[in-house]
């Protein structure tokens, strides 16, 4: 049999807690993977929570859902119920994978375990999130958000490999306890351009009544307190203050809608800001991204936001937090703008990427040289890892069943 015949054989389950329709950066990475897998490697299923009434999978790869239960005042986040679902449990059954990969801890996490388990096979899982902060913010407690960190560090401590996007997000799961060995691997990006990009531009300015001499600014993603979303008003007012003119358009949802639109109001910006919802349509957001002028993600939350990847591959530059892990690898006024956690220093960075225009635009040049690997060639790492991983785990149980 030869290698590439051998290759066809495997089979890979993705698991995660919630997919599409859902949108955020570990449901695009989990997409991709897919995508990729499937289409120019080895067969690839993701298993995850149900989609709310009348969603429809059309993905050209499976998709098996179990039981769930959207979790209250997080949509569109949902909580899973595997063990509760028969015809999910027999589903796998028939799959009969090579290699489970978990992309959370909790319920997916914990089915794919199982099934790892029973089947004999590796159990890869990464570390997508700051789950403290997560748990904290969701409880208030911080005995909780402390418990449930031990919780999740014996889930990774009890995984064959264990996964990470980047040296930063490495250093959060060691401060969290975690003692094994590690890999890095890291996300890429998936924009489809549009077919006419000056046309789309102009779509983007009709749409939300934007100026062709404005300033955007843009912020796209999970609109949560945890990615310091207040902070960037304060910022964006102080720059109206000081007599900037622009639209700061904001693509998401999430839980803390109305407290950011109440500060957007009492923060005096008004007709300046855009509620732009979620955009699903990945061509409409990469014309987004190409209008922008500026992406802002104040976050010290996040790891390695594919947003900032995305607005990098279309020339647009970031304004980070210096030191966060989404800060990793870029330097100030070569290839990102970077400030301190605080509004003042925020609204100046934002003051210098706009008093600049040429200088701008070749920050953004060089950012999608650092941050534009797209999927496909990462996926091809994964895959080739997922080959070696299975080969790795299969000798050594057997010299272990043998010896």
């Amino acid at each position: 049999m030869t290698a590439c015949q051998e290759q066809q054989k495997l089979l890979v389950g993705q698991y995660l807690d919630t997919y599409l329709p859902a949108i955020d950066g570990v449901i695009i990475t989990v997409q991709n993977y897919a995508r990729w897998l499937n289409q120019e490697h080895f067969p690839c299923y993701i298993a995850t929570t149900a989609a709310p009434r009348g969603y429809r999978d059309d993905e050209p790869y499976p998709i098996i859902r179990y039981r769930s239960v959207p979790i209250a005042r997080h949509p569109p986040y949902r909580y899973g119920i595997p063990l509760f679902d028969r015809k999910f449990i027999y589903s796998q059954y028939d799959l009969s994978p090579n290699l489970i990969h978990a992309h959370s801890p909790f319920a997916a996490g914990t089915e794919a375990r199982r099934i790892a388990r029973q089947r004999r096979i590796p159990l890869v899982t990464s570390f997508h999130s700051k789950y403290y902060d997560d748990v904290l913010q969701a409880t208030g407690n911080k005995f909780l958000a402390e418990r449930a960190v031990q919780l999740i560090v014996h889930f990774y401590n009890h995984s064959d490999y264990v996964w990470t996007v980047n040296e930063s997000t490495a250093r959060t799961l060691r401060d969290y306890g975690y003692r094994k060995s590690l890999e890095i691997m890291p996300n890429g990006t998936d924009i489809l351009f549009p077919a006419d990009r000056e046309a789309a531009v102009v779509e983007v300015n009709r749409r939300f009544a934007i100026q062709p001499d404005e300033d955007v600014i843009l912020f796209v993603g999970q609109h949560v307190l945890q990615k310091n979303l207040l902070m960037l008003l304060d910022a964006a007012a102080l720059y109206k203050q000081a007599g900037g003119r622009f639209k700061l358009l904001m693509v998401g949802e999430g839980y803390a809608m109305p407290e950011i639109r109440r500060k957007a109001d009492e923060s005096g910006l008004g007709a300046d800001i855009i509620f732009a919802g979620s955009i699903h349509d990945r061509s409409f957001l990469s014309a987004i991204y190409l209008r922008a002028d500026v992406f802002t993600l104040p976050s010290i939350y996040d790891n390695s936001p594919l947003v900032i990847r995305e607005a990098a591959t279309c020339g647009c530059p970031s304004i980070l937090i210096a030191g966060s892990n989404a800060a990793e690898g870029l330097q100030d006024g070569v290839n990102a703008y970077l400030s301190e956690n605080d509004a003042q220093s925020y609204c100046l960075a934002i003051q210098r990427a706009f008093s600049h225009s040429e200088q701008r635009r070749e920050i953004g040049r060089q950012a999608g040289i650092v941050l534009g690997r797209p999927w496909r060639e990462i996926v091809r790492d994964v895959a080739r890892r997922y080959d070696e991983i299975i080969r790795d785990y299969g000798s050594r149980h057997t010299r272990t069943r043998n010896g």
